[in-house]
């Protein structure tokens, strides 16, 4: 499966959503990892396998978003805003390396097993 990477800006009034968020998608529109990034620097990275442990609640979990990504992003157009309310957001296809980076400098590492 090849995947392709994109960042969205979202322009909002102060709330607790992110500003930006990095999303890496599959073929299908499915979307294995995405980064949220807050106003205040804060970021969380999420990744299908970390909803693996929790199988019973997550059952067959593929994609962090509902639906397919691309046709909830129908419409947009590459890097330019389109407004809905208060709100602006712009979706911007970026290079892989550049997910790779914020996904490495924000991922904590992944924790000791013990033997």
């Amino acid at each position: 499966m090849s995947f392709s990477y994109y960042r969205c800006d979202w322009i909002h009034p102060e709330s607790e959503e992110p500003v930006v968020i990095y999303y890496e998608v599959g073929d299908g529109g499915d979307v294995p990892r995405l980064i949220d990034v807050f106003a205040d620097g804060r970021r969380q990275c999420m990744s299908i396998a970390d909803f693996t442990a929790r199988e019973r609640e997550m059952a067959c979990i593929d994609s962090l978003v509902e639906g397919s990504f691309y046709d909830g992003v129908a419409g947009l157009i590459d890097g330019v805003f389109v407004e809905d309310g208060q709100d602006r957001i712009s979706l911007t296809l970026i290079r892989p390396d550049k997910f790779e980076v914020e996904w490495r400098s924000h991922r904590p590492p992944p924790a000791s097993r013990l033997h």
